[in-house]
């Protein structure tokens, strides 16, 4: 896919849903010089709860700009951004405000049927911000080239997705291979109870501040997906624990050809600096998971902890921010679409 120059006028987005992964990416558009570009925004909370919850941030801090509040939007630093409190998608006047991209980020629109209603309402595009129920998965930096122009609904994959498939693509490539046990270990998330309650998953709705909660996810098949070869070799599971960002994903792999830890750290930072750079990155220091908070890249391999057992059994650790390393890979696919 080719970098969008629309004639050389800006972009216009918009983002549905201003959760966690909406609020941070709005951040993070305004760190980088970009909020212009953003235009509409919608979200089923009251806006003045909205504007606090932008202002004041338990893990990213206090947002330092300017917040004014209007008839039918409310204002950053003097740039007025359209605000809606709308619960269908169909209902959403995407065709009033010329949106080329919505960033449905809602976490609730997964399927084909339902992302395309936002082209239904006017936009060009759909850029979702996990994995779809049926449109294949699109990691940066490993397939999101093969993605063509005239794609209209864009599925980046989720955090997990990010961080994993960058480290798979290396090994993959240089080593082959045979098997892989994946456990993510991360932060509890909006989708879990504070205290015990009931949930169709029995323990995720045990309470997440008191409790190391594991349960399956559902990368196995995308990660299948970007990697045929490995079908029926991967195996997936998360465990929640009780923190409120950063996460480290446990990755055990058996190679198809011996090697060591030393070598195994060597392709990471080769990679880091060349076909992966900003997207995978690879520390030696003693870090913990506070640290990795505000990181920006996807993946950050704790190189200390790297080991080879029987020249071919890697046991890697990987750090990331889940949600800021997130959306600093949606910000690089609102560059090219």
């Amino acid at each position: 896919m080719q970098e969008n120059v629309n004639e050389g006028l800006s972009p216009r987005w918009a983002i549905n849903g201003m959760g966690r992964i909406g609020r941070t990416l709005f951040r993070l558009l305004y760190e980088k010089g970009l909020s212009q570009n953003l235009v509409a925004v919608n979200d089923i909370m009251p806006k003045d709860n909205l504007i606090y919850l932008l202002k004041y941030d338990s893990i990213r801090g206090i947002f330092r700009a300017k917040f004014l509040q209007r008839r039918m939007a409310f204002s950053i630093d003097g740039h007025e951004i359209f605000y809606d409190q709308q619960a269908a998608i169909s209902n959403l006047p995407w065709h009033t405000h010329a949106i080329d991209t919505v960033i449905e980020a809602t976490g609730l629109f997964t399927h084909s049927t339902e992302a395309s209603l936002h082209l239904s309402s006017g936009a060009k595009r759909v850029l979702l911000t996990t994995y779809g129920h049926d449109i294949p998965s699109s990691i940066w930096g490993i397939n999101h080239q093969t993605i063509a122009q005239e794609t209209r609904i864009i599925s980046p994959g989720d955090c997990t997705l990010n961080c994993v498939a960058p480290l798979l693509y290396i090994f993959q490539k240089n080593l082959g291979i045979h098997s892989v046990h994946i456990n993510v270990i991360q932060a509890y998330t909006t989708r879990q109870q504070l205290l015990d309650a009931p949930y169709k998953g029995f323990r995720r709705g045990r309470a997440a501040s008191h409790s190391i909660v594991p349960f399956e996810v559902k990368i196995t098949p995308e990660l299948e997906h970007i990697f045929p070869a490995l079908k029926t070799r991967i195996e997936a599971m998360s465990t929640r624990v009780p923190v409120p960002c950063g996460a480290i994903a446990d990755l055990a792999i058996v190679f198809q050809n011996i090697t060591d830890g030393q070598a195994i750290n060597s392709m990471i930072t080769k990679a880091s600096r060349e076909e992966l750079r900003n997207i995978t990155d690879i520390t030696f220091d003693p870090i913990v998971s506070t640290d990795i908070i505000g990181n920006p890249h996807s993946s950050t391999v704790d190189g200390s902890l790297t080991r080879v057992t029987n020249g071919n059994h890697l046991r890697l650790l990987a750090w990331f921010d889940n949600e800021w390393g997130y959306a600093n890979r949606l910000m690089d696919w609102l560059t090219v679409i």
